[in-house]
């Protein structure tokens, strides 16, 4: 079940540095990511054109259980649609591959 989906935009986040697993785990829980998987809502996430970087550590501390608990990346990409600049689409797709390859790490 699916319902209306929410937004997740960086611009309310401080960077344009995005790193560490831990700053990645406490932003996960403070937008409530596991209740909004529970319940299948889609995500918008809007990163801006000046953001710098998001490192692996960082993604997949906010993202990994999602990526795991989608089982793949297109069923992740199906729930979790990401707006950013051109250069993180190549990257954040490794990101997910290697949630997908690590998945004992997020479960």
């Amino acid at each position: 079940m699916t319902t209306a989906a929410t937004t997740i935009d960086f611009e309310k986040i401080e960077g344009p540095v995005y790193t560490g697993r831990d700053r990645g785990q406490r932003l996960r829980v403070e937008l409530c990511l596991d209740d909004l998987d529970a319940r299948g809502v889609e995500v918008d996430i809007k990163i801006p054109e000046s953001t710098y970087t998001i490192s692996s550590s960082f993604f997949l501390g906010l993202f990994g259980p999602s990526v795991v608990k989608a089982g793949s990346r297109d069923a992740f990409y199906r729930r979790y649609h990401f707006k950013s600049p051109s250069f993180l689409k190549e990257v954040m797709d490794s990101y997910v591959a290697r949630a997908l390859q690590s998945r004992n790490l997020f479960i």
